[in-house]
């Protein structure tokens, strides 16, 4: 064996002494390995079998059966789960997705902080390589990483520098015993492509290329942070509410500026969705186009948008059109906390967003709601168009839409935090109309 794994394990120092973990076995060489390292150290590691079952073979029900014996055999806890897909799934995303999410799951049951998988050097060279070729985000070219932050559960790769060859060693050593799964030689999956047939060609041109990847992983990484340093200090001083100062984001460096929309897409659709490069180049031009108001589709319902001097990523809601007819004074909400209240009587408030109505004689109906083609709003310079009003004041074309405005049978009386219409002092009462949010 070319290397002690178990040593190579201990000197990591990626576990403390009786650390409870969890452990990601599938009954393959990697993880059988892993699991034999894991419970020889020197630490008295608590670890926690879960085993994914994925039903895409006729061997996966013994199998699970074998990881369930395996751990009663050590006194371990076991943790299983089946894989449930439907006929549209997408076998690897759906499969890998729902993987994780069990890990999760089994690691808050028994308070572990650390979920431990077994994937190695082969895996990490396929893995880049495939990146090269499918394209990816500028973090992306380093491949996988040997420790990922979930919240409060850490995601360990401790065997991410170890070649296949070692752990295979390791096994013959220490007569471990393991499943094979045959679909590995299959060439029906893109990654088994790569390993069967992609990869031993690149080895023989260059034998040295796990080295030459890892060089390659290492420059992008010690890149990615010195640029990471960069967009978290833009985005402290020019994203407010994941709202992006457009001026300021347009003298970027075009390298930054992909990193500050990964940051802002990964924030708004909790890293759910994949952005292609050139999704990118065409955010980038929008950008820098003189029109203000435009969007982009991004996917999964999500948008991209570009108002006056801002950008932000959107989440795509039907709008739910609001008119209510008020025939009294009192409070009426719009939402859970939202309303408008309508008084006879002015009430004490530190907030200036309200409305004073003079009337002589009958003042309602009124009405809470939004916008309509045509609407007007009576002003000192004579009565104009909401919808001029609104461009002038540079709201957003997509939220014009969506505001609230207060009015009668003839005119727009007042858009709150907008306009308010012409004040007549002429009158014998007031009505007091007042915006709570």
């Amino acid at each position: 064996m070319n290397i002690d794994l178990r040593r190579y394990i201990e000197n990591k120092k990626i576990f403390s002494k009786n650390e409870t973990i969890v452990l990601a076995l599938s009954g393959g060489v990697d993880s059988m390995v892993l699991f034999d390292i894991l419970i020889n150290i020197d630490l008295d590691l608590n670890v926690i079998l879960a085993h994914v079952n994925h039903n895409k073979r006729k061997e996966s029900k013994v199998e699970f059966e074998m990881m369930k014996k395996l751990a009663k055999t050590n006194n371990i806890p076991f943790e299983g789960y089946e894989v449930r897909l439907t006929d549209n799934s997408n076998f690897h995303d759906d499969s890998r997705n729902q993987r994780y999410a069990f890990f999760k799951v089994v690691a808050q049951k028994h308070k572990a902080t650390k979920i431990v998988v077994a994937h190695h050097l082969d895996d990490q060279v396929e893995t880049i390589i495939m990146r090269l070729i499918r394209g990816t985000s500028f973090s992306g070219y380093a491949g996988i990483p040997s420790i990922r932050k979930d919240r409060n559960i850490s995601i360990i790769r401790p065997l991410l520098k170890v070649s296949k060859k070692d752990i295979r060693d390791y096994a013959r050593d220490y007569e471990i015993l393991y499943y094979e799964d045959a679909s590995n030689n299959e060439d029906f999956y893109t990654r088994n492509r790569y390993r069967n047939k992609i990869i031993p060609l690149l080895r023989i041109e260059n034998p040295k290329l796990n080295d030459r990847i890892l060089q390659f992983r290492e420059y992008i990484e010690s890149a990615d942070i010195v640029l990471d340093k960069i967009k978290n200090k833009f985005i402290e001083t020019n994203c407010f509410y994941n709202t992006v100062n457009l001026v300021e984001f347009n003298k970027l460096e075009r390298i930054i500026k992909i990193k500050v929309l990964t940051h802002i897409i990964n924030t708004a659709t909790n890293n759910t969705l994949e952005v292609m490069y050139e999704q990118y180049n065409s955010i980038l031009k929008l950008c820098l186009s003189s029109s203000p108001n435009q969007s982009y589709s991004l996917g999964d319902s999500y948008t991209f948008k570009k108002e006056y001097d801002y950008i932000y990523i959107e989440k795509d809601v039907p709008l739910v059109k609001i008119n209510k007819e008020i025939n009294k004074c009192g409070e009426y909400f719009i939402s859970d906390n939202h309303s408008i209240i309508f008084s006879d009587n002015k009430i004490e408030h530190k907030d200036t967003n309200y409305f004073e109505l003079c009337y002589n004689n009958e003042v309602f109906p009124l009405y809470i709601r939004n916008r309509e083609n045509g609407d007007k709003i009576k002003l000192k310079v004579g009565t104009k168009k909401v919808k001029d009003v609104l461009i002038d004041q540079k709201v957003p074309k997509s939220k014009r839409d969506k505001l609230i405005l207060i009015s009668d049978n003839e005119s727009v009386l007042w858009i709150p935090g907008i306009k308010k219409s012409l004040k007549d002092d002429l009158c014998n009462k007031k009505l007091y109309i007042y915006e709570v949010t």
